[in-house]
């Protein structure tokens, strides 16, 4: 059995990294909005460290007892979301709370890597398409659920976690082929019938720059190269950013945050942004080959690629080398959800490293 967590476990390198990254995203949130959004921003922080050091209690090995019924529930909201919740700028993806909004597909993205970390902890001796199959299933109900409202950044990010997942799980390399195969073929299907004609316009605009004729399919990566490129080596100073400060670059304080950076900080202090995500990552992966209990060892792998597809898709928009999905920038974009989803499964992570020395004797 598990035993209370020591503080020597406590990983003291990801820890200061991740309070650098929220400094500076405090910093730009305050930048590319107001005091309004600053103000709600260091309240979703702060309940996002009560969440943090409070999971600390719990067995890492009760998510997987529970992990289906969390699914469960997870997947309920989703499909009452479509109902009951409130459309924001054409997308119904929140449940309002007051002057608060919840986005129930935020912690979707945890839930399924615990329930995909429960169904494959014990698979020793390799994958049956059994096995692949309930695997799938598991993850594109609520891809589609989540496309539905539509969120197709969200969604997105639920395939990597699953290869990542199946392929530490020990799926076979002809397996994998087949399944990426398969997805290649059925992906006209999702572009005809189940992406909408906006998300449609920002693919072509990113492989065919010159062939989108509408000009809002343009604009967000037009506007974020040219606030990228204005900033240079040093940037323009904090506030100080043209495309942000007169409102050109669109979302600013949340899919677009990373272009405030650059213009204000310029590349180099951009960089060291990308340094410190590449630092989180690799102290994830260090964590993830440490632990020897396998449904903990999932779980990081699966976490760990969430926050990597994250960054890379998010950053990569901003950089026009990938489609505008809408995605947030873990840490540092503003928004209630996405902080408090990226805290609880930072708290995961921790809470496995911090126990990834015992040796386990009895598993149920």
């Amino acid at each position: 059995m598990i035993h209370n967590v020591s503080p020597k476990n406590f990983d003291w390198l990801m820890f200061p990294i991740i309070c650098i990254i929220l400094a500076i995203g405090v910093v730009f949130v305050w930048s590319a909005s107001s005091e309004k959004f600053l103000f709600k921003q260091l309240i979703w922080i702060a309940a996002g460290f009560t969440f943090f050091f409070m999971l600390f209690y719990f067995d890492y090995l009760s998510f997987a007892e529970y992990a289906y019924i969390i699914y469960g529930c997870v997947l309920f909201f989703l499909i009452l979301l479509l109902g009951l919740g409130g459309a924001v700028k054409g997308s119904q993806r929140w449940f309002s709370v007051g002057s608060f909004a919840i986005q129930p597909s935020e912690f979707m993205k945890i839930t399924l890597v615990l329930a995909l970390a429960r169904f494959l902890r014990y698979k020793k001796y390799g994958l049956g398409l059994f096995d692949i199959g309930i695997s799938i299933l598991l993850t594109f109900v609520p891809m589609l659920l989540i496309m539905k409202q539509p969120d197709l950044g969200t969604a997105l990010v639920m395939v990597p976690i699953l290869i990542s997942i199946l392929y530490a799980a020990g799926i076979r390399l002809y397996q994998l082929l087949m399944l990426v195969g398969t997805g290649l073929a059925i992906s006209p299907l999702l572009w005809m019938f189940v992406l909408k004609s906006y998300q449609k316009m920002r693919i072509i605009g990113f492989l065919w720059p010159d062939k989108a004729t509408d000009w809002g399919a343009g604009y967000h990566r037009l506007q974020s190269l040219i606030a990228i490129g204005s900033g240079g080596l040093f940037g323009a100073g904090w506030g100080n950013g043209t495309q942000n400060q007169m409102k050109f670059l669109p979302e600013r304080h949340t899919d677009f945050i990373f272009a405030v950076i650059a213009e204000e900080w310029g590349f180099l202090r951009a960089c060291f942004v990308i340094f410190l995500y590449i630092v989180f990552i690799t102290c994830g992966i260090g964590i993830a080959r440490s632990t020897r209990e396998p449904y903990g060892r999932l779980v990081v792998i699966g976490l760990v690629t969430m926050f990597a597809t994250q960054i890379m898709v998010n950053i990569g928009m901003t950089l026009g080398i990938a489609p505008i999905v809408g995605i947030t920038l873990p840490f540092i974009s503003y928004g209630g959800s996405s902080m408090v989803t990226s805290f609880v499964a930072l708290s995961i992570i921790f809470n496995i490293k911090m126990r990834s020395k015992i040796d386990f004797a009895f598993m149920k």
